[in-house]
């Protein structure tokens, strides 16, 4: 598995990938901080208040959109000039290569929910954020958030191995993301069941006045049942298709 790990790895588009990483830690914490100053006459700011801010944009728009396009440049080099044919003629297993794909994408999503953490903790030390931090609230959610996002990476690599145009990718994952405004002000066990706002649902503090109502224990189960359906679905879509 490392081996193709690596292979995967040198054929993904750091520059593009690092790009999106550090624009999401930058414009998260920009926007929270910029959030935390036009507030203030209604909410006392602090670094709760902060990390309320920037998590609602993250979780909301941004780590689900990057999720989509990330699947989609893992496997964009594929897509061109019957780079599925060539893949596929190595002595390595189906099941692999497609796993190998999964692992690098989650990796990256955690890359970038560390990113956006250390983007916080600067913007809040730049802004100087009155109190004391929520490290428990902030590390919790924060690795809550990636292990939100399995089944959202299961199914945009799923569907980035059937689409092949790079753009219609992009658009299918943007137009998916913005229901999210509507979809995430319900009860976690019924938005949930939409993968794109597992992570808003994970992250965003309960202490917040506009936050939806979450059953923990539901909202993991819901997490659970649709990344196993979403990853062994997208398998054997991988394992059965004719790629000739």
């Amino acid at each position: 598995m490392g081996s193709i790990l690596r292979v995967e790895a040198m054929k993904l588009q750091w520059v593009m990938v690092w790009i999106l990483i550090i624009l999401d830690a930058v414009i998260n914490s920009l926007m929270g901080v910029l959030e935390l100053n036009d507030l203030k006459q209604f909410y006392e700011p602090s670094w709760l208040m902060l990390y309320t801010y920037a998590a609602q944009f993250h979780s909301m728009f941004f780590y689900p959109l990057y999720c989509g396009i990330i699947a989609s440049l893992l496997c964009a080099y594929e897509h061109r000039d019957g780079g599925w044919k060539i893949l596929l003629s190595s002595p390595y297993p189906r099941q692999r290569i497609y796993y190998a794909k999964y692992i690098l994408l989650i990796l990256i999503l955690f890359l970038d929910q560390l990113t956006f953490i250390v983007g916080y903790f600067v913007g809040g030390y730049i802004a100087g954020a009155p109190g004391k931090i929520p490290w428990m609230l902030v590390l919790s959610t924060g690795w809550g958030g990636w292990f939100g996002i399995l089944p959202l990476a299961a199914l945009q690599l799923m569907l980035s191995v059937k689409i092949r145009n790079f753009g219609a990718s992009l658009g299918m994952a943007i137009c998916c993301v913005v229901p999210n405004i509507v979809v995430t002000g319900f009860h976690s066990s019924i938005g949930a069941w939409f993968p794109f706002t597992i992570p808003y649902y994970i992250m965003l503090p309960q202490t917040a006045s506009y936050a939806p109502r979450v059953e923990p224990y539901s909202l993991g189960l819901i997490v659970l049942f649709t990344f196993l359906a979403y990853l062994f679905g997208g398998r054997k879509m991988f394992m059965n298709r004719d790629w000739s």
